[in-house]
Order: C-alpha cells, then sequence, then structure tokens
C-alpha cells in the first residue's frame, strides 16, 4: 500500500458518451463543492483505466494520458491538474477503505501529542484533517470538542461514525479531500493534522484558525523516505512564523501507522495570535 500511495503522489483515443458527460460534470462543479466533485472525477478515471486500450499502460503513463485526455476534452491545464488530483485522493481512498475493513495494523489509541496538546484546553471547535476510523476525533468529542473530521475513505468514516454512536458521542464525518473540504475563515479553534498524505492543509490553518486558536501537527520529517508529503527541518516553522509556538520538535519516534518502527518526524503545536 505505501508503495502504492507514493506512485500516487508523484503527479499532483477517447471515452463513450456517458463518460464524457460525467467528466464534463466535473468541469462545471465550483471549486468549493464538496464530496461529489472527488468522487466523480475518482469514477470517471477509473472506468477509463480499465478499459482495454488503457489497461496495460504503467501508472506514469496513465496518469499523463489521462491528464492528456481531460485537456482535450476542454479542461483547463489547472482544471485538469485539479481533477486528476481529485481522481487520485479518492483512490487512495479505495485502498484505505481496505487498510480499516481489516484487523487494524496502526496504533488505535488517540495520538499523543494531540492527547498532550489538548490537556486543560476548553473545548471548542475541532477539525480532524484525514479523520480515518476516529481515533482522534472520538478521543476530542470524549473531551467535550464539538468534532468535524473529512477523509477519503468510506469505511473510516463509517466505522467512526459507527464508533461515535455505541459511545454515546456526536462527531462529523464528510467524504471529501483536503480540496473539496471547506475549512473556513475563523471556524475552528483546534486544528489536528496528524499523519495526513499532503502539505496542503497545512496552508490553511493560518485562515482557518479562530484567533487564540491550537494547531497540532505530527508527520514525517523529509529524511524518512523523500516523499513530497514530507517535512524538511524547520519548515513547519517557517509555515506557521507569527503563531506562538508552544512544542516543536525534530525526533526519532513511533510511527501511528507502523507501531514498533520508528521513523524520524516532527511535531508542532502552535497558538495561532490573537
Amino acid at each position: 500500500m505505501v508503495r502504492r500511495l507514493l506512485r500516487h503522489r508523484r503527479l499532483h483515443a477517447c471515452l463513450c458518451p456517458a463518460l464524457v458527460v460525467l467528466a464534463l460534470s466535473v468541469c462545471a462543479l465550483p471549486i468549493g463543492a464538496q464530496q461529489s466533485e472527488g468522487r466523480l472525477a475518482f469514477e470517471a478515471f477509473d472506468t477509463w483505466r480499465t478499459l482495454p486500450a488503457h489497461a496495460s499502460l504503467s501508472w506514469d503513463d496513465t496518469l499523463r494520458r489521462y491528464r492528456e485526455h481531460l485537456l482535450a476534452l476542454g479542461l483547463s491545464p489547472d482544471r485538469a491538474d485539479r481533477t486528476l488530483r481529485l481522481a487520485l485522493a479518492h483512490d487512495e481512498g479505495v485502498l484505505y477503505d481496505r487498510a480499516y475493513a481489516g484487523p487494524p495494523k496502526f496504533r488505535t489509541e488517540p495520538n499523543r501529542l494531540l492527547v498532550d496538546a489538548t490537556n486543560g484546553v476548553t473545548p471548542g471547535k475541532a477539525l480532524d484533517v484525514g479523520m480515518g476510523q476516529g481515533r482522534n476525533a472520538l478521543f476530542l468529542a470524549r473531551q467535550g470538542w464539538q468534532v468535524t473530521g473529512f477523509d477519503v475513505s468510506a469505511v473510516g468514516l463509517a466505522k467512526a461514525r459507527s464508533a461515535a454512536a455505541a459511545q454515546g458521542l456526536s462527531i462529523r464525518g464528510v467524504l471529501a479531500s483536503d480540496e473539496e473540504f471547506a475549512f473556513g475563515s475563523n471556524e475552528w479553534d483546534l486544528i489536528a493534522i496528524l499523519y495526513a498524505i499532503e502539505k496542503r492543509s497545512v496552508f490553511r490553518v493560518r485562515t482557518a484558525l479562530r484567533p487564540d486558536g491550537l494547531v497540532v501537527v505530527e508527520a514525517a520529517h523529509r529524511d524518512a523516505s523523500g516523499a513530497e508529503w514530507e517535512f524538511r527541518s524547520n519548515e513547519l516553522l517557517e509555515i506557521f512564523e507569527g503563531f506562538t509556538i508552544l512544542k516543536y520538535e525534530e525526533t526519532v519516534g513511533d510511527y501511528d501507522w507502523a507501531p514498533g518502527k520508528p521513523i524520524r518526524m516532527v511535531r508542532l503545536v502552535a497558538r495561532k495570535p490573537r
């Protein structure tokens, strides 16, 4: 699965008439539309790549040829790139569906950095970026937070909702990628970004977080694998310049998605100025 995810992130003939309509409907959706845009993009891409003429293409050639196809349909280069990113994000959701459907091979208790960062903090509105099966969202809800989370895995979201119902908790789960989800402005008292397989969300925090709100980030350091969503030394400090830094460290630690396999990581807790 990891190899597939890395492959997806390297790149952020005709269709039948029905697929043309589907692809063009993606173009017509507004940038801020949630949920349906990415799903439509994925379904069109998934059908196109399984056609006999494309089934034997390498992954890189598949992405290149599909982008060319989108351009031929009349999408602008920017719109074609966005449509492809959305398709790949929801394609990853299928992989995470399989991971969440079976016995967990990842840590199921809440993230320790998040637990420590919220200790003694008055609950408010919290956003869990990449909520998954809800381990962190459920923890926050138990502490009294009003929690919204988004993810591309329908199975993960279903498990989170089921666990919340069983525990008498309320959480809001949205099936969306980071590009589809509306972060809003001055909307959240807490934003948790824990092992997100993208780096766009951290740049939305400055606007989306309320004054005096907290952001909690834990991710792999660029030295871990060199993936584009990993952070180089001090990069988070640069992104959150002007925030009050409550904690920052670069360390070798246990990876929540592979317990017992330490990697080089970055951790940050910061408060937005009033």
